[in-house]
């Protein structure tokens, strides 16, 4: 499932081949790219860049890719001259060093660098950030409604951007904290808290091919996906249910989980 660590990932495959090269051939199912490829075809790739869940390619046009994976979108990489059956490609881009492939991508738009950044302005500072931004992390979550629960407030890119369904049960599990628990019970050092280990947890695995949290490298989550095996802390059984609005898979211990 695509979250912010994928979008790290992703981006430094495609820079490998995009960064400071011209596209010498542009494909793919997608809207934006049929009506916008002429405008960048034989353009210089000045950056590949992630905000959050969005992969970003900016042209010296001042053009601008947006990608946004979904649910099972990926991004693929292949050398030079190496063909590939284009079925379910919504954008693919050839240079001399090779080609990058969005595959299953439900969102691809071209337009104007300062109008998508100024449309991705809402989201929070992004978790996979050089510096993440506490400031402004704390003052959106300070606003964040208090009856919702804290599974959403996790989810919820406009309080801080990259965390989506694995890193959620992850992180309520090492905090201990029940998904289904109001924001009115939870203060201001915990927020923080939370963004903290949603920090800690990703950014290694954005160096990482199997996503772990477990810190083995080898893919082993907490509690995400374990529904009705023991917890690795106490083996009570783990519980899955969706939780929130909308409604989203979600895992838990109910013993290690207040």
């Amino acid at each position: 499932m695509p979250e912010g660590d994928t979008y790290a990932k992703a981006a430094h495959r495609a820079r490998n081949v995009l960064a400071g090269a011209v596209v010498t051939a542009v494909e793919g199912s997608a809207k934006a790219i049929r009506r916008h490829s002429p405008a960048i075809l034989d353009r210089k790739v000045e950056a590949v860049r992630t905000v959050g869940k969005n992969l970003l390619i900016d042209f010296d046009s001042g053009l601008t890719v947006r990608i946004h994976l979904g649910m099972n979108g990926t991004v693929q990489v292949t050398p030079p001259g190496r063909d590939r059956d284009l079925a379910g490609v919504r954008l693919g881009l050839r240079t001399d060093r090779g080609a990058v492939w969005a595959v299953g991508a439900p969102k691809v738009e071209v337009g104007k660098r300062a109008a998508i950044d100024g449309a991705l302005a809402r989201l929070g500072p992004d978790l996979l950030a050089d510096e993440f931004d506490v400031g402004a992390f704390e003052e959106r979550a300070g606003r964040y409604p208090p009856d919702r629960p804290v599974c959403d407030f996790l989810l919820d890119q406009r309080v801080m951007a990259g965390v989506g369904n694995v890193y959620k049960s992850e992180v309520l599990f090492l905090e201990r904290l029940a998904p289904d628990r109001t924001m009115a019970t939870i203060d201001a050092a915990t927020r923080r808290r939370l963004a903290e280990r949603a920090r800690r947890l990703m950014l290694p695995n954005t160096r990482r091919y199997n996503r772990s949290t477990r810190g083995l490298g080898d893919g082993s989550l907490w509690v995400y996906g374990r529904a009705g095996k023991p917890c690795r802390r106490c083996r009570t059984e783990i519980q899955e249910g969706w939780l929130g609005t909308p409604a989203r898979i979600t895992y838990w211990c109910p013993s290690c989980q207040q």
